[in-house]
């Protein structure tokens, strides 16, 4: 399958969310690089939560990609280049 979009939402069974460029998808070596997650975080003022776009590779092992079992792969769906999340990835770019 080939993707028309350039990034891919890639969610997984263990209920989490990652975006970013899927490559290889169909094998048994499926790649996601330029990756980005959200966090919430709740200011403790005034209790509101806010989700951030977070670029992976800032953590202490630096990955700069992951290699994804198939079978942990819930769905994958594209995202759109109008979409919050494209918007996000474009600012962070930067």
């Amino acid at each position: 399958m080939t993707f028309t979009t350039p990034y891919n939402a890639v969610l997984l069974t263990n209920g989490s969310a990652y975006f970013g460029k899927l490559d290889r998808y169909g094998t048994s070596h499926q790649v996601l690089t330029e990756v980005y997650y959200i966090v919430s975080q709740t200011n403790p003022d005034t209790k509101q939560a806010n989700n951030v776009l977070v670029k992976r590779g800032e953590e202490l092992h630096e990955p700069d990609g992951m290699y994804i079992n198939p079978n942990q792969i819930l769905c994958v769906e594209p995202v759109g280049p109008t979409s919050k999340v494209a918007q996000l990835i474009a600012q962070a770019g930067r």
